[in-house]
């Protein structure tokens, strides 16, 4: 919201110098007139009172909010409509119906996702109803893939819930195209020798796989997937003034504004990008054309600001201070190692709308040596009318550079022998609005972690050597899962717990040996000691954390929306805190 007074101006204020008149044409670029004494002001209210009279004549509709409007509303308000759009498209696959499995889908069925498929071959016993709270009495014996799935499916109407009573060991023998109806893959304490051959066809497909668990009081998340881009990364603010490397229109605008003979209502209503763009054309001038670098000459450079405040209220010059850092920062591309990626360079037929994108954009780089302009402007302290003309020069610029991406991404189609319109304009407007702030997250493999050429030796070895961490409850899983295999029941399941609790640490030190330790540590040792006592059992309040954990992960990556973790998080219960490392 506009930080305002009512101010009504004339056209003739003596507020604003005559000598070097600006109006905004159509386009939005500054053109001088001489038939008469003008301003930019003027120029603006004259384009106002005309937006204003067509509103008039023309009114328009009011949004009508649809029932799903008002049913998703808040989310809408997260990721809009393309991120719900993508979420009811999505069709996610859970393997194994356990309780932090079912919490996950919990939290993905109540936003809309489109469908979700439950395979599981056990039964209900009473242990899954006594730790999952999607199950009942009355589902005792029953199959747990169905049981479940229904009771999910009583959530929200809006998303289709399948089950399928699926031996996991015959994943193995599943056609690769069954993956290919999937937008994500959840799997939930599945084998190692399972595991590894799921997570191989599905990096190959590109299709991302959530692994989790859940064991008494700690829980383990991991995202496995090859690449993963991010346009809308939703970063603190997408404004880029661009004080230090102003285009024309922009310094015409300025130039336009003679502050020192403003009276003193229209010199508080001055925006403090025209106020620091005045103060850095003059610093420049008297400093050979550098701008302010060091910490003495932005405070020099402040006070230069403050000899201008002759206000009773001086809002506007106190907000181009508290700018001066920003404004004096020069304006970078962050973002050049994306633009130089070879993904980019090197398009090719199956070149994804991200890469064709990304390359236009180093292209329009390369001619401009910046990045395309988002138009965005913060909120400050002015009158509509100059804050209108300012927005609407920063909105053309935009513009501009939109256009010029487009007609680049348009030329880029046409040599993939792809249609011009492939990519639209909203995508292409998103990206550059973005541009300053896109991710990409190049993974890492199931394979590549769990072989110790290739495994991260040195982090998860020194993690185990930090006092209270939590990289022993990941060695811990890992110890497990290969327990498990080796004996094919979890440690803790007898009564004589003492030969499961040496077996796994046994198993724990083959680990560590074969990345290069030679221990584990007393803490370590405490930590499988819990593994054993908990007998793979779930708690139901350690399964409903990690579903939070696991479908906000999972959004993410359906909607390309936010930053997801890179890559595995560990949450202990006992210390109730959680880490994540990228292994």
């Amino acid at each position: 919201m506009i930080k305002q007074h009512p101010v009504i101006h004339n056209n003739t204020s003596p507020s604003i110098t005559t000598t070097t008149p600006l109006i905004l044409n159509d386009q939005g670029v500054s053109e001088q007139r001489s038939e008469t004494p003008s301003t930019p002001l003027a120029g603006v209210a004259e384009q106002f009172a005309t937006m204003l009279q067509v509103d008039a004549e023309q009114p328009t509709t009011p949004h009508v909010l649809t029932a799903r409007d008002k049913k998703y509303d808040r989310q809408l308000r997260l990721w809009a409509a393309n991120g719900q759009a993508a979420l009811e498209e999505a069709h996610v696959l859970l393997l194994t119906a356990s309780a932090a499995g079912a919490e996950i889908l919990k939290n993905l069925v109540l936003p809309g996702t489109g469908s979700f498929t439950v395979a599981d071959d056990k039964l209900v016993t009473e242990d899954d109803i006594d730790s999952n709270f999607f199950l009942n009495d009355s589902s005792l014996g029953q199959p747990r893939a169905v049981k479940v799935t229904e009771f999910l499916q009583e959530l929200n109407t809006d998303s289709m819930g399948y089950s399928q009573i699926l031996n996991l060991k015959d994943l193995d023998g599943v056609d690769s195209s069954y993956w290919e109806s999937f937008s994500l893959v959840i799997a939930h304490q599945i084998r190692p020798s399972i595991l590894k051959k799921v997570a191989k066809v599905l990096w190959d497909k590109k299709i991302p796989l959530v692994l989790s668990n859940s064991m008494g009081f700690y829980g383990y998340l991991r995202i496995i997937i090859p690449e993963h881009t991010v346009v809308e990364s939703h970063p603190d603010s997408t404004v880029d003034l661009r004080l230090d490397c102003p285009w024309p229109e922009l310094e015409h605008f300025a130039d336009a504004i003679n502050i020192d003979v403003l009276d003193e209502t229209d010199h508080a209503h001055v925006p403090y990008v025209v106020i620091l763009l005045k103060y850095l054309k003059q610093w420049k001038a008297e400093h050979g054309g550098s701008a302010p670098s060091t910490y003495a000459e932005k405070n020099q450079f402040k006070d230069l600001i403050r000899s201008g405040i002759r206000s009773s209220d001086p809002e506007n010059f106190d907000e181009a201070i508290a700018a001066v850092l920003r404004a004096t920062q020069k304006t970078t591309v962050p973002i050049t190692s994306v633009l130089n990626d070879p993904r980019a360079q090197n398009l090719h037929e199956n070149s994804t709308k991200f890469w064709i994108l990304a390359r236009a954009v180093a292209d329009f780089v390369a001619k401009e040596a910046n990045l395309p302009l988002s138009g965005t402007l913060p909120d400050m302290k002015a009158d509509s009318l100059r804050y209108i003309a300012l927005q609407t020069v920063y909105r053309n610029k935009a513009v501009q550079d939109r256009d010029w991406v487009k007609q680049r991404v348009a030329e880029l189609l046409s040599a993939l022998d792809r249609p011009t319109d492939a990519i639209s304009d909203d995508e292409i407007e998103t990206f550059c609005k973005f541009s300053r702030y896109i991710v990409v997250i190049d993974g890492r493999s199931l394979e590549e972690e769990y072989n110790p050429e290739t495994a991260k030796a040195k982090v998860i070895l020194s993690g185990l050597q930090e006092e209270n961490g939590l990289m022993p409850i990941y060695l811990g899983f890992r110890a497990v899962e290969i327990f498990e295999e080796r004996n094919q029941r979890f440690p803790g399941s007898l009564e004589n717990t003492e030969d499961d609790a040496k077996n796994l640490e046994n198993i724990a030190l083959e680990i560590v040996k074969s990345l290069g330790g030679d221990s584990l540590g007393e803490y370590a040792s405490q930590v499988l000691k819990e593994f054993v006592r908990a007998g793979s059992g779930e708690l139901h309040n350690i399964s409903s954390l990690l579903g939070g954990f696991g479908a906000q992960e999972v959004v993410k990556l359906i909607t390309r929306q936010y930053v997801p973790m890179k890559n595995t998080v560990v949450f202990d219960g006992i210390q109730s805190k959680s880490e994540v490392w990228e292994l």
